[in-house]
């Protein structure tokens, strides 16, 4: 499972985290995988790609849920080199459009 997003960081260094969520017709959700992606060396204020991969694992889902991605900046259990107040915006640019690659197989 891989994950490619464009980010936008107020620092030269960071970490951001994604998780996949199995998500209940109550709104609950339930936690499927994550992972976390340090960056270095980029220019502060300036857009650049990230790519991301997420633990493989095999899970169904039941019928009348969703999958939901969320990505943070702070998980502790993670080390994070996000500087204290340092802020992470996500993007999508149409040339370099963010995209999530989840391998399906239908039963």
């Amino acid at each position: 499972m891989k994950l490619h997003t464009t980010v936008t960081a107020r620092d030269s260094d960071g970490t951001a985290v994604a998780y996949l969520y199995d998500v209940g017709p109550l709104g609950t959700g339930k936690l499927v995988t994550h992972a976390p992606v340090s960056f270095h060396d980029q220019a502060p204020g300036r857009p650049f790609g990230l790519d991301l991969e997420l633990n493989s694992t095999a899970y169904d889902v039941p019928a009348g849920h969703r999958l939901t991605l969320v990505v943070d900046g702070k998980d502790p259990l993670y080390t994070d080199h996000n500087p204290r107040g340092g802020k992470l915006a996500f993007s999508s640019p149409a040339d370099d459009p963010s995209w999530l690659e989840l391998p399906i197989r239908r039963r």
